[in-house]
């Protein structure tokens, strides 16, 4: 029991691990497009609302673990662990190809490029599928039910104004992204 426990925390702490790793790569992204493009931050309070949001999810997977959870098991639990880990490839990947243009906020740059590559080739946001199957899998995998539920419901809500956000950035500057 103890070590399931110890295997849910340390999926999560995982998580939380990536998620400081990527405002690290967001604070160098900011000087990169700030100093070189001119960026502003076109929605300032879109980015904090993400970042609690996602606090706020882990603390929810932390208690549900300690009360109720229970890690998955057998083909389950490789099922789980292998499209987490699907999932977390195609993140990176879309980090990567947008490169110095990934940013947690939403900015307003004039003349940079709009990138087509990479995961962008096939689907818009390929970074935010990836986000969304991770708020699915990983309560599902720890047991934490609740926190899959009410977790998925206020993650499209969110990711849904941010995706519209992020359109109308783009229009205002007069590129499409397809």
């Amino acid at each position: 029991m103890l070590e399931n426990k110890l295997l849910n925390y340390a999926f999560i702490f995982i998580f939380i691990f990536e998620r400081l790793i990527e405002l690290y790569v967001n604070r160098f992204n900011k000087a990169f497009m700030v100093n070189k493009y001119f960026a502003k931050v076109k929605y300032p309070d879109e980015a904090l609302q993400m970042r609690l949001f996602h606090t706020i999810w882990f603390i929810a997977l932390i208690a549900e673990t300690y009360f109720s959870g229970v890690l998955m098991t057998g083909f389950w639990f490789y099922f789980c662990v292998a499209v987490l880990i699907l999932a977390q490839v195609v993140r990176w990947y879309a980090i990567y190809t947008l490169g110095p243009f990934w940013s947690v906020d939403v900015y307003e740059v004039n003349h940079h490029p709009i990138i087509k590559k990479g995961p962008y080739a096939y689907v818009k946001h390929p970074n935010y599928y990836a986000v969304l199957t991770e708020f699915i899998v990983l309560p599902l995998l720890l047991g934490c039910y609740s926190t899959l539920i009410v977790g998925t419901i206020f993650n499209m809500i969110i990711l849904k104004r941010r995706i519209q956000l992020e359109e109308d950035a783009l229009r205002q500057q007069g590129q499409v992204q397809f």
